[in-house]
């Protein structure tokens, strides 16, 4: 096994050097994850993450472990109590390394019908399965734990978030693309201010994901909004200014009565409904990216867009 990692490592670090694709934090953690596996010492099991995972990181895992606060001690506690998941979704993290050509290529095609694209650096980490992926300036970094993770995986340990994420992910390559649009966008903590600029910043992101993958975004809150929009779409209508995202977005294992991240589909539905609109599609699409987040008539055109369309 330490042969056949040491090989993958030696591929995938020539491969990543040539196409900003990061996968050595995939080896390192399963190398300490490993280490943690042989020793009944809690304090050593920490040493191992902190040597041979968190001090090996990437720019890519720093930055992760800054954004979502990850630490040596929460990775030992979730690796003793999901021992059936970690197995299960180990070979599915492992598979990423013999994509990288495929990400590569959603780099090409978002530079098809984006011309001012910028290619990001993309990192692939282990975290410790609260983010499925997030950005940081110039990098996506992507959470393989639940990235990677489909139907297939033993999800009976987890909490009912995680397990009906799983049931029908929409894949990583999807996600990769939802995080590469947000390397695009222009934001600020001033100008996202409200839950419908929010929620069209997320949105906008599914909807170029399914546009460039050329394949529909699967989620449940895709799922659940297709079934309900018009009772969600006259709900949210009356929050759209709210500076509260609780409801509709980030809200995890809160959501108990329905699927959570519903502004998301919200924000997808706005977006598509405008480029279907739009005569002029390429166009379109660059105002999605390019959004002014400071513009409101903008904003609430186009939602007023999308609830016309679904007879509101």
């Amino acid at each position: 096994m330490k042969k056949l990692i040491l090989l993958i490592f030696i591929i995938s670090t020539f491969k990543v050097n040539a196409s900003k694709i990061y996968t050595s934090d995939i080896i390192n953690f399963w190398i300490a994850y490993d280490s943690v596996q042989n020793t009944n010492s809690y304090t050593q099991k920490v040493k191992f993450i902190n040597d041979l995972y968190i001090n090996k990181a990437t720019n890519g895992l720093k930055d992760f472990i800054a954004a979502r606060e990850f630490t040596a001690e929460e990775w030992v506690k979730l690796i003793k109590a999901y021992p059936k998941y970690w197995k299960s979704i180990r070979p599915q993290t492992l598979l990423i390394i013999n994509e990288l050509e495929t990400f590569q290529n959603l780099s090409l095609k978002f530079k098809e019908i984006y011309p001012h694209f910028v290619e990001p650096e993309i990192y692939f980490t282990i975290g410790c399965l609260r983010s499925g992926g997030t950005t940081s300036v110039g990098r996506i970094l992507i959470g393989a734990e639940i990235g990677a993770a489909d139907n297939t995986t033993d999800a009976s340990e987890l909490n009912s978030w995680l397990k009906n994420t799983f049931k029908v992910n929409s894949g990583i390559f999807q996600l990769v693309a939802h995080e590469m649009n947000h390397t695009q966008q222009s934001e600020s903590v001033d100008s996202l201010n409200t839950l419908l600029s929010q929620t069209i910043l997320e949105g906008s992101c599914d909807f170029i994901a399914e546009l460039i993958s050329n394949r529909q975004y699967i989620a449940p809150y895709i799922i659940y909004g297709l079934k309900h929009r018009k009772t969600l779409f006259k709900e949210f209508y009356k929050s759209k200014d709210e500076i509260s995202f609780d409801n509709w977005l980030y809200n995890g294992e809160e959501s108990k009565k329905r699927p959570a991240d519903l502004g998301y589909y919200i924000g997808y539905e706005i977006c598509k409904a405008y480029y279907e609109n739009s005569k002029d599609k390429p166009k379109a699409l660059i105002e999605i990216i390019e959004l002014n987040w400071q513009d409101k008539n903008k904003l609430l055109y186009m939602l007023e867009l999308a609830m016309k369309k679904n007879g509101l």
